[in-house]
C-alpha cells in the first residue's frame, strides 16, 4: 500500500504518502542519500521453483546475462496525440532532491529552454484504479487521478514539508484549534465556487462516515465552522500533532470535490469525476483495464513562476500495463513518455546508459511487506510470526530479485527517510540478518517445532513479487515452513486483505512523511488499513500519546518504543525499503521527483514536452 502517507498498488498508500495499496509495484531505485491489461506481448518467463530445483543458484550465475533481456518483446503502438502550441522561455534545472543517474541526459545548468504548450503525455501505469471516491480510495492509481483532477487543502513541498495549497493561511491559536483562510477565486469544474462550505462538506464526508478509510484521520474533529465564505475553523478533541499532514494527501480527507458534483454522481463517483474537481486537469474517460484520460482545465487557478497559466499539457493518458516488461517496451519504443513505476530491476543498469531517456533517482518512503492475518492459524501466535521473519534472508532478496538496484533490506515500518523518528540502534533491527537458530526457537515457543503450512497471496501481474515469493518459499523450507503461493488478480488481493480472507499476503506500502502515517494507519486497533487485524493496547496507548505530543523529540522517543513492540509482535514482515527511479523519454521536461502525490503526480501540471 505505497501515499506519501501510505496506499496500495502492490503497495498500499495512506494518502499520497499514505496507505494506498501498493501490492503490485515493487521495483524502486538506486540512490545517493538525500534526498491494464494493455497490449499483449510475448515476454520471457522465469522458471518456477517446481520446474528447477537449482533455479536460484542458476539465477545468481545468470544475473548479468538477464540484464540484456526484458525488451525483446514487442507491443502494438499506442498513438500519442501532439498538438502545436505556444513557446515560452524557461530555465531547465534538475528537480530538487533528485540525483541524475549516471549517463542520464539532463539540460545544462541554467540553460534557457522554450516551454512548449500543448500535446499529450502518455504515462505507463502499473495497475488500474479501483475507485475515485476519496472515502473509499486505497490505491495509488485512483489517487493519481485525484491528484490531477481534484484539489487539496495542503500539499507536500520539495523539502517534504506540509504547506498550504487551497489553504492560503493556517493558524493554530490553541493546540486543538485550526483556522484556515482559503484562496479566493478557485472554481470547481462545474462552475461552482470553492468555498468554506465546500471544504466543510468534504471533511464531513469522512468525519461522519465510520466506514471512510480516512475516518481515523479526522474523527477527533468535534466541529467544523465556517465564519465566512473563505474561513474554516476546526476544533479537535485535543492536540493532534500530525493533523495537517493527515489532510495533505491527494486522496486524503483534505481532497476537495464539488459538493454538487458529489451529490449528482452518487455511487458513480467511484468511477466518474466529470466536472467534480478543481485541479489542473478535467476527467475525460476511464476505459477499464486499458486507460484513464484527463484533459487540461482551462480555468485552473495555479500559475508558473513567470505568471504563465498552468498546466502546460493538453492531455494526460494513463495507459495500464500490469506487466513491467510491457511498460518498459512501450517507453523504449516511444509509445509511452514516462513510467509511473520503477523499471524492472534487471534493466536498471542498461537504462542508465540509454541516451534517449532521462533517469532520476531518489530514496523512497515506501516499503514491501508480508501482512500476516493475526486472527487465523498459523499466524495467530506471535512466535510463529517471528519464526517466519527470522527465516527470511532480506539481503538475498534484494540482491537476487532486485539486482541490488531498487531497494535495500529493511525490517521496521519507519524508514531512514524519516530520520528524526528512525531508530539507529542495531538492536532495534533484529530481523535484518537471517537467523535460522532463532527461527527454530520461535517455532518451539509457538508449539510448532516441526513447522507448518500456509498460503501466501501475491499479485499475478508482478514478476518481481512472484519471484520474491518463490525465493522466500525456498528460504523458509529450512525451518520446516511450507508456503503455497497463490497468484491472484490485484483487485481481489486488496479485497481479500481488507476482509481478512487470507493467511499471508505480499503487498507494498507507499509510506508517509510522518511516522503516524505508517504506524497508526496500519497497526492501531481497527484502523482503516489494519490488514493484519492486529491489536495491542500498549501499542495503541503509545500511538495516542504520539498524536497528542507536539514536541518532535518527544514523539520520536514514543515511536521508537512503539516499534520495539511491533518487532516483538511482527504482524507485518517488512522486507525492504524501496527506492524510486523516475524514467522518461528525454523530450519530457520538468519531470518532478517530489513526494507531492504518488510519483509526484500533483506536480505534473508543470511537465511539458519538446517536439
Amino acid at each position: 500500500m505505497r501515499s506519501t502517507r501510505g496506499c496500495a498498488t502492490a503497495e498500499w498508500r495512506r494518502n499520497d504518502f499514505s496507505m494506498e495499496v501498493l501490492a503490485a509495484q515493487t521495483s524502486t531505485s538506486k540512490v545517493p542519500v538525500a534526498i491494464p491489461a494493455g497490449q499483449m506481448c510475448t515476454t520471457r518467463r522465469e522458471p518456477t521453483m517446481l520446474e528447477s530445483n537449482s533455479y536460484w543458484a542458476r539465477r545468481m550465475q545468470r544475473r548479468r546475462f538477464l540484464g540484456t533481456l526484458g525488451w525483446g518483446a514487442t507491443a502494438a503502438a499506442i498513438a500519442i496525440a501532439c498538438g502545436g502550441g505556444k513557446k515560452e522561455e524557461a530555465r531547465a534545472t534538475a528537480p530538487a532532491g533528485a540525483s541524475p543517474a549516471a549517463g542520464a541526459q539532463t539540460a545544462p545548468a541554467g540553460a534557457a529552454q522554450q516551454i512548449v504548450r500543448g500535446g499529450t503525455l502518455t504515462v505507463a501505469m502499473a495497475r488500474d484504479a479501483t475507485t475515485f471516491d476519496p472515502t473509499r480510495n486505497q490505491d495509488v492509481y485512483g489517487s493519481t487521478v485525484l491528484a490531477l483532477v481534484a484539489e487539496q487543502l495542503f500539499e507536500i513541498d520539495k523539502d517534504v514539508n506540509t504547506v498550504g495549497r487551497v489553504v492560503e493561511k493556517s493558524e493554530n491559536p490553541e493546540p486543538n484549534i485550526y483556522v484556515w483562510t482559503l484562496r479566493r477565486g478557485i472554481k470547481f469544474q462545474d462552475g461552482s465556487d470553492l468555498t468554506a462550505e465546500a471544504v466543510k462538506f468534504n471533511l464531513e464526508r469522512h468525519i461522519t462516515d465510520p466506514k471512510s478509510v480516512r475516518n481515523q484521520d479526522v474523527r477527533d474533529v468535534t466541529s467544523v465552522e465556517t465564519p465566512d465564505q473563505y474561513t474554516v475553523r476546526l476544533t479537535l478533541k485535543g492536540p493532534f500533532a500530525p493533523f495537517l499532514n493527515k489532510v495533505a494527501g491527494a486522496s486524503s480527507a483534505g481532497t476537495l470535490l464539488s459538493p454538487a458534483a458529489v451529490q449528482r454522481l452518487g455511487e458513480n463517483l467511484q468511477r466518474d469525476l466529470t466536472n467534480a474537481g478543481a485541479g489542473a486537469f478535467k476527467f475525460k474517460e476511464w476505459q477499464r483495464d486499458t486507460q484513464i484520460a484527463v484533459e487540461r482545465n482551462e480555468t485552473y487557478w495555479k500559475k508558473d513562476p513567470t505568471g504563465g497559466q498552468l498546466p502546460y499539457l493538453d492531455r494526460i493518458v494513463l495507459k495500464i500495463f500490469p506487466d513491467e516488461n510491457v511498460r518498459l517496451t512501450n517507453l523504449k519504443t516511444g509509445d509511452a513518455d514516462m513510467l509511473q513505476a520503477n523499471p524492472p530491476p534487471k534493466d536498471v543498469a542498461d537504462l542508465k546508459k540509454d541516451t534517449n531517456l532521462v533517469i532520476m533517482e531518489t530514496p523512497d518512503l515506501g516499503w514491501q511487506f508480508i501482512t500476516l492475518n493475526t486472527e487465523k492459524e498459523p499466524f495467530n501466535h506471535p512466535a510463529a510470526r517471528r519464526a517466519f521473519s527470522y527465516a527470511i534472508d532480506r539481503a538475498q532478496l534484494v540482491k537476487t530479485v532486485l539486482f541490488d538496484a531498487t531497494a535495500k533490506p529493511q525490517d521496521t515500518p519507519i524508514p531512514d527517510t524519516i530520520p528524526w523518528a528512525y531508530d539507529n540502534d542495531p538492536n532495534a533491527h533484529p530481523y535484518l540478518k537471517r537467523d535460522v537458530a532463532k527461527a527454530k526457537q520461535e517455532l518451539q515457543a509457538a508449539g510448532k517445532p516441526s513447522g507448518f503450512k500456509f498460503t501466501a497471496q501475491v499479485s499475478n501481474a508482478s514478476p518481481v513479487l512472484q519471484q520474491t515469493a518463490e525465493l522466500i518459499k525456498d528460504q523458509i523450507k529450512e525451518i520446516g515452513l511450507d508456503m503455497e503461493i497463490q497468484p491472484i488478480e490485484f483487485g481481489t488481493l486488496v479485497q481479500n486483505a481488507n476482509q481478512g480472507n487470507y493467511q499471508a499476503a505480499i503487498i507494498g506500502w507507499s509510506g508517509g512523511t510522518d511516522p503516524d502515517d505508517n504506524l497508526y494507519s496500519l497497526f492501531y486497533t481497527k484502523a482503516g488499513f489494519n490488514l493484519s487485524k492486529y491489536s495491542n493496547p500498549e501499542f495503541d496507548r503509545l500511538l495516542d500519546q504520539g498524536r497528542a505530543t507536539l514536541d518532535r523529540n518527544g514523539r520520536a522517543t514514543i515511536y521508537k518504543q512503539a516499534q520495539r513492540i511491533l518487532m516483538q509482535d511482527q504482524p507485518f514482515i517488512i522486507l525492504w525499503q524501496n527506492k524510486r527511479i523516475f524514467v522518461a523519454r528525454k523530450n519530457v521536461q520538468n519531470m518532478p521527483t517530489t513526494f507531492n502525490g504518488y510519483w509526484a503526480a500533483r506536480d505534473w501540471d508543470r511537465i511539458w514536452k519538446t517536439r
